[in-house]
């Protein structure tokens, strides 16, 4: 069963989420199916997790035969329900027919560049045992007892746990259960425990970000070999590659939901698809079910929303309540109390150098830092013009969300010894490349440069 059910476990929430994304009522339209891969796997892994939890709930012992009928069945189902086979109507290697000469062979050999990256870092999964510190103490730790029970056991504080009775502790307790849901799911078709083969989801979330970045990128009007040289920009980035072949923690699919999310709002701004909106309010939401700052992501998408619905009362608003909580930060924060698993203090401490170092002078993001600075400030006139005010609103309001939590937050301690302020960063970096795609793209310097690429 190994290999049949380790495939199954990998490409069935693939199929659910590529079909459950065909649906009538998204009016998917003109999808590339770049874009509908990407999206079909992220919203399948996530539905997969809700599917696990409804079972348990229903009083069921999880295994792989129940969980692998309920998503055949609701796959059966959007097939029946939907547009008939979810691949019908896709264009397949239409990019690379329109290209010619050397342009044809500069997209190739970018697209084996990602292809060989993305090999490598399967290849580091497989190679080597479950190692990031938190991937073992507060993740795969209810991977494991929710895989052995074949029940969602509850975990809960040392206090609680000290009490006896069905609970279990880890160092995290109150996070969601996704992820683990994931590892475990994986574990059951493989039929035994495995923390090596469970983490191939974060592969596989990988090539999805990959794929919806390019699609999305296409689907804006962006020339193939400009979008893929910017996604490669992407898969190339250290700190992000470092999440996958270090696979374990939330991070990384935290940040694809988010980052999956803002590129089907920017597309919202401009067309009003439906699909494109579902997705952004869909997988908005997703971030919620992934890490406990998801909550905090999620709500930074609310102004952007406001801004693209109604511009002169959301930017007056969003500013008005910005102004307001730096306002009480300053004055009433130094007392702090507890909101989401977090105790916050909102006393100010500057940590100016560590995120300078982080952002400018480590190799952690190649020179991305530097290129969206160099964007923001030659078409800085333009950011709140019609086309682009939602989609800057949406970039400062996770530019703004960051900068709280590491200034103002207990995180600061975080920031200074060099531990989460990657991995919170991590959740902003695809947003922000895409964004900086966009302006770079729709303000070229030379005219005719659409044509040329």
């Amino acid at each position: 069963m190994d290999i049949f059910g380790l495939l199954a476990a990998l490409f069935l929430p693939w199929l659910l989420g590529v079909v459950g994304l065909r649906a009538r009522w998204l009016k998917p339209g003109d999808i590339a199916w770049p874009t509908l891969l990407g999206y079909g796997y992220l919203a399948g892994a996530l539905a997969t997790t809700l599917v696990m939890r409804l079972l348990d709930l229903l009083g069921m012992r999880l295994g792989f035969l129940n969980i692998a009928l309920a998503l055949v069945l609701l796959i059966a189902l959007g097939i029946w329900a939907g547009r008939g086979m979810p691949w019908h109507g896709l264009r397949i290697g239409s990019d690379w027919r329109a290209l010619a000469g050397w342009h044809k062979a500069a997209f190739a050999g970018l697209l084996a560049l990602i292809v060989v990256r993305l090999a490598g870092l399967g290849l580091e999964i497989i190679w080597q045992p479950l190692f990031p510190w938190d991937a073992w103490s507060q993740w795969a730790t209810k991977a494991r007892v929710w895989y052995e029970t074949g029940h969602l056991i509850p975990f809960a504080p040392p206090d609680v746990w000290l009490q006896g009775g069905a609970v279990y502790y880890d160092r995290a307790p109150h996070y969601p259960p996704a992820i683990p849901l994931l590892q475990a799911w994986i574990s059951f078709g493989l039929g035994r425990w495995d923390d090596t083969l469970m983490s191939l989801p974060w592969l596989m979330g990988a090539v999805a970000l990959t794929l919806a970045f390019y699609g999305q990128a296409r689907q804006w009007g962006i020339a193939p070999l400009f979008a893929m040289m910017f996604t490669y920009f992407l898969i190339s980035l250290p700190l992000l590659d470092a999440h996958v072949a270090l696979a374990g923690n939330a991070d990384l699919f935290l940040g694809a939901a988010y980052g999956l999310a803002a590129f089907a709002f920017f597309h919202w701004t401009r067309s009003r698809a439906t699909w494109q909106g579902a997705m952004a309010i869909l997988l908005g939401a997703g971030c919620i079910l992934l890490k406990q700052p998801g909550i905090g992501w999620a709500l930074t998408l609310l102004p952007a929303f406001w801004v693209a619905l109604a511009p002169r009362a959301g930017l007056i608003g969003t500013l008005t309540l910005g102004v307001l909580g730096l306002a009480g930060l300053l004055l009433f924060g130094q007392g702090g109390f507890h909101l989401l698993g977090y105790t916050l203090k909102f006393a100010y401490t500057p940590v100016w150098l560590p995120l300078w170092d982080n952002l400018a002078v480590l190799d952690n993001w190649h020179l991305l830092f530097y290129l969206a600075a160099a964007a923001l400030l030659a078409f800085l006139p333009r950011l709140f013009a019609p086309a682009y005010r939602a989609m800057t609103v949406a970039v400062g309001s996770a530019l703004a969300f960051i900068l709280a939590i590491f200034f103002f937050t207990h995180v600061s301690a975080w920031v200074e010894d060099y531990t989460v302020i990657n991995r919170a960063l991590l959740h902003l970096v695809p947003m922000l490349l895409f964004y900086v795609m966009v302006l770079f793209w729709e303000n070229k310097p030379l005219p005719g440069m659409a044509h040329r690429l």
